[in-house]
């Protein structure tokens, strides 16, 4: 391995930390991403003793639906929300496969 490989090495770790986002999952949550703008993967794990088994269900969407159903939905929150005086919910660009509705 050369100098400069190892200095390519470390470049491209210190961008994967840099940029890496984690979440653990609670019960029940969903994860969904856009499959062809996110590079993903998970973390090795276990189950203690008599705490369950893990099930994940994999799925894929047309975007456009999808991404056409979210705003539908969201629309339909923040227009209930005005109705009772709440604040419209936050939101992260749908367009680079993101969204947070709290």
């Amino acid at each position: 391995v050369t100098s400069e490989e190892c200095d390519e090495y470390d470049e491209l770790s210190q961008y994967a930390k840099e940029f890496t986002w984690e979440r653990k999952l609670s019960p029940g949550e969903v994860l969904v991403f856009n499959n062809r703008r996110m590079l993903h993967g998970r973390r090795a794990f276990s189950f203690g003793e008599g705490l369950g088994q893990r099930h994940l269900v994999g799925c894929y969407t047309n975007i456009d639906d999808t991404v056409n159903c979210y705003r539908v939905n969201l629309r339909e929150m923040v227009l209930k929300g005005m109705e009772f005086g709440e604040p419209a919910p936050a939101t992260l660009n749908v367009g680079n496969g993101t969204c947070i509705i709290p």
